[in-house]
């Protein structure tokens, strides 16, 4: 036999094993993916059910897209409620709207919760600590970058510190004394929770009466 021939069936062989190969491991791959995939929707459902039954009236998993985040709604905080600069959960302590766009465009897919019939925003302090929990529990189901938004101003302590600072800065947020659990609520970071809702197919009005029950909605980041 030729040296050549020689030289041609080689190349033949190493093909042909490169081939095999080449295609097993992709194989591998897509039954890995799928795997993972199966592990992460059981995670998700299960952090569904856990929602409902810390009082969530319903859960539905969103594309980012369906999350509205615009300038304007910053605003509300800085002129319409009498917390802002009072809560380091709330601004001007969180980020600004352009930067809650840059972190969403890091996510595909998040749980919108709708918590309903409540009558006083002092409800919001249970929901605060249920949706940490909930957080939590993605994290330690393997969703490792879950991370929540509240409804509402931070309810977490009676008194927060930042009531009494002058001159504050953003260093300050280190004398939150509920850190590890503490996050900015939806419409603090930007997001239109009335768009962000009806995106998602629920119905929001505005509550006309104070004296109406009213419903709230948190989002938890999931992948």
């Amino acid at each position: 036999m030729s040296r050549d021939k020689k030289v041609s069936i080689i190349t033949i062989k190493v093909i042909i094993i490169y081939s095999v190969y080449f295609n097993a491991h992709k194989v591998y791959k897509y039954i890995f993916k799928l795997i993972i995939d199966d592990s992460m929707e059981d995670s998700i459902e299960k952090i569904k059910n856990m929602a409902i039954e810390k009082g969530a009236n319903s859960v539905k998993i969103i594309p980012i897209s369906d999350i509205s985040v615009n300038d304007w709604v910053r605003q509300k905080c800085e002129f319409g409620c009498r917390q802002y600069g009072k809560r380091f959960a709330c601004p001007p302590y969180v980020q600004p709207p352009d930067e809650t766009r840059k972190r969403l465009k890091e996510y595909s897919k998040a749980m919108l919760i709708e918590f309903t019939d409540l009558k006083e925003r002092g409800e919001w302090r249970e929901i605060q600590k249920n949706m940490a929990s909930l957080e939590r529990e993605a994290f330690l189901s393997g969703l490792y970058r879950a991370f929540a938004y509240y409804a509402g101003t931070c309810r977490l302590c009676d008194v927060c510190p930042a009531e009494s600072l002058e001159n504050s800065s953003l260093f300050d947020k280190k004398k939150c004394v509920n850190r590890r659990i503490a996050r900015p609520s939806m419409e603090g970071a930007g997001i239109d929770v009335f768009k962000t809702a009806r995106n998602a197919g629920y119905q929001i009005d505005v509550v006309k009466d104070e004296n109406m029950c009213f419903k709230s909605f948190c989002l938890l980041l999931l992948e």
